[in-house]
């Protein structure tokens, strides 16, 4: 269905590197790192795991005190929603 570019790579392995301060939400990080270093073509569930946690670290580290975004919290919201889009494609074939 669809590969992941090294881009996305990068960001997705900066965000296994730091502290979970929620529990776990519609995905399991066990398996997002097992997706993560798949190499391959990743299934509509796959994706959606490693959205859910993307989103999730969105929330945990990507805004300043004020509510503003920061660049991580840019970074995550435009790889989440670029899974969004791409699973939505997916599902419409």
């Amino acid at each position: 269905m669809y590969k992941l570019p090294e881009d996305d790579l990068k960001l997705l392995n900066k965000l296994l590197l730091m502290k979970d301060l929620n529990p776990e939400d519609g995905y399991s990080k066990e398996k997002v790192i097992e997706y993560i270093n798949a190499n391959r073509e990743l299934e509509e569930a796959e994706l959606n795991q490693i959205r859910n946690y993307v989103l999730d670290k969105n929330l945990e580290y990507g805004f300043y005190k004020n509510g503003e975004p920061n660049e991580l919290g840019y970074a995550t919201e435009e790889l989440g929603d670029k899974l969004f889009y791409i699973m939505e494609d997916e599902s419409n074939k």
